[in-house]
Parts: structure tokens; C-alpha cells; sequence
């Protein structure tokens, strides 16, 4: 089977799965400035349904890439028994059930915030136990299983940040809303950068050691994901620093830069995400 199917397949969900477990872990860390409105619930469960879609079309293309065979030569025998053979099947189990608690909690108003966090912790947790992470064995695989899970778990919240300011800016949230909360968030933004970094570090080292192979895919692919990394604290210290200040200070033209960096931000985000789901398919001695 051609491998794009099976990077498209991943991309899919951790470009769905991400933003659904983070906008809930965002609106926790703002307080009360950033309540999770009715349209924030609404986003939360879409992005929940279309992460379910997507992670079966994921454990569908990874059984075709483990037995050689193409998307429609797939039969439903063989797709059972190698689920059922590999952690792909517990961890799409367990996922689908997260992320159906995600959506009861997340579109009733009724239900605490703090349990669509949980349900969408645990959607993320299942990502840890596929991939590099899950190919780990022994005590560094628990460890590698660890800082996995974290480094979802910020990348998720700092997504989540960034969809719910761009969406609030583009549909015209009043200049001190959109100031109070890009506030709110700096002290939970630099630990997220801090967490990401550490366990970025510590991830790499388990995946491929202290002497990264100078010439291979996955290395030409990890120094993207660092260039993109840098642009996004780039764009997010322009943001804290000089563009949220002149938007509080009412500077004319302020919310439309601060719009455009904040757009940026979150472009190198999607494309970061795409790279970690390369990534995550690669050899990195041989990938």
C-alpha cells in the first residue's frame, strides 16, 4: 500500500483528535475569562465525530500497510485478526469510547468542563501506545509512554489555544476580550513551551538515541519540525509582547496584525502536526 495513505490516515487524527482535547484543556487553564460557549461545545464535538472517522480510517490503513495489501484488497478477516493481534484495536477501542464521552459532556452544558478534559486526556493517552512510543519496551517504553503522553497533552492545550483565538479574532471578539485572554494564557503558554520542549528532547533521545543519523529522511524531516517549532515561538512572543499590548494599548491596525500573526501561528501549527504524523511512520536510521 502506498505509505501517503497511511500519513494522510495520521495527519487526520491528530489534526482532529488534537484541537477536540485541547479546546476543553484551554478553556480550563484560562478561568473565567474564557467560558466554553455553546459554539465552543459545538466545535469540540464535531471535531470529536471527525476524529472517531478518522481513527478507523487510520487502523484500517495501517492493517493494509502491515499486510502488504491495498486499501480495497482489505477483507474484514484480516482486518479483525491483525486488530486484534497489535495494540491498534485496544487503543482504537478505548479511543472511540473517550471521544463518545467527549461529546455527551462537551455539548451539554450541563456536565463539568473538567470531564471533557479527562475523556479527551484519555483519547490523546491511546496515541502514546502506537507508533515509536508504543515499539518501546521495558522501563524506557514506560518512560517513553510518559513523556508522550505529556508532550500530547501541551501540544494539545496550546492547539486548542490557538483555535480558540483565532476563531474569536476573525469573527470580531472585542479588542480587550481578545487582549484579556491572550493575557490569561502567557504564564500556561510559557510552561506548555517549557513541557514541549523537555519532553521533545527526551522523546528523541528514546526514539533515536544520543547520535542522531546525519543523513535520512527523518532527520531532514525532525529539522522541519524544529524550523516550524521556532516560527511558532516567533509568532507567540510577537503576540505576548508587541502585538497584544498595542491591541489593549487600541493602537489603530492592531487587531488586524495581531489576527495575521495569530493565523500564522496556527498555520505552522498544522503543518508541524503534518510532520510529526510523517514522523511517526519513519525509521530514523533507515526512514
Amino acid at each position: 500500500m502506498d505509505t501517503a495513505v497511511l500519513d494522510i490516515a495520521r495527519a487526520l487524527v491528530y489534526l482532529t483528535l488534537l484541537p477536540a482535547a485541547g479546546l476543553p484543556l484551554y478553556h480550563l487553564t484560562a478561568g473565567p475569562v474564557a467560558p466554553l460557549s455553546r459554539g465552543g461545545r459545538r466545535a469540540v464535538s464535531i471535531l470529536a465525530l471527525l476524529a472517531a472517522l478518522a481513527s478507523a480510517f487510520w487502523l484500517v490503513a495501517s492493517v493494509s500497510a502491515m499486510a502488504a495489501l491495498p486499501l480495497a484488497g482489505l477483507d474484514r478477516e484480516t482486518l479483525v485478526l491483525v486488530a486484534q493481534a497489535t495494540p491498534l484495536g485496544l487503543a482504537l477501542v478505548v479511543r472511540l469510547a473517550a471521544l463518545a464521552l467527549l461529546v455527551l459532556t462537551a455539548w451539554s452544558p450541563r456536565m463539568p468542563l473538567t470531564l471533557a478534559a479527562v475523556a479527551g486526556l484519555v483519547a490523546l493517552a491511546t496515541l502514546a501506545f502506537i507508533g515509536h512510543a508504543g515499539a518501546t519496551e521495558g522501563i524506557a517504553g514506560w518512560i517513553h509512554h510518559l513523556s508522550d503522553m505529556i508532550h500530547l497533552v501541551a501540544a494539545a492545550c496550546w492547539l486548542g489555544a490557538l483555535v480558540r483565538f483565532v476563531t474569536g479574532i476573525w469573527r470580531g471578539e472585542p479588542a480587550e476580550a481578545a487582549a484579556r485572554r491572550l493575557a490569561q494564557f502567557a504564564a500556561a503558554g510559557t510552561a506548555i513551551v517549557a513541557i514541549l520542549v523537555v519532553t521533545g528532547v527526551a522523546n528523541t533521545i528514546l526514539i533515536a538515541g544520543l547520535a542522531l543519523p546525519p543523513c535520512s529522511v527523518w532527520t531532514g524531516l525532525l529539522a522541519l519540525k524544529l524550523a516550524l517549532f521556532a516560527a511558532m515561538l516567533g509568532f507567540a512572543a510577537l503576540n505576548r509582547w508587541r502585538l497584544t499590548p498595542a491591541l489593549d494599548r487600541g493602537e489603530t491596525g492592531a487587531a488586524g496584525r495581531l489576527r495575521r500573526s495569530l493565523s500564522a501561528e496556527l498555520a505552522c501549527a498544522v503543518g508541524l502536526v503534518g510532520v510529526v504524523a510523517v514522523l511517526g511512520t519513519l525509521d530514523p536510521a533507515g526512514g
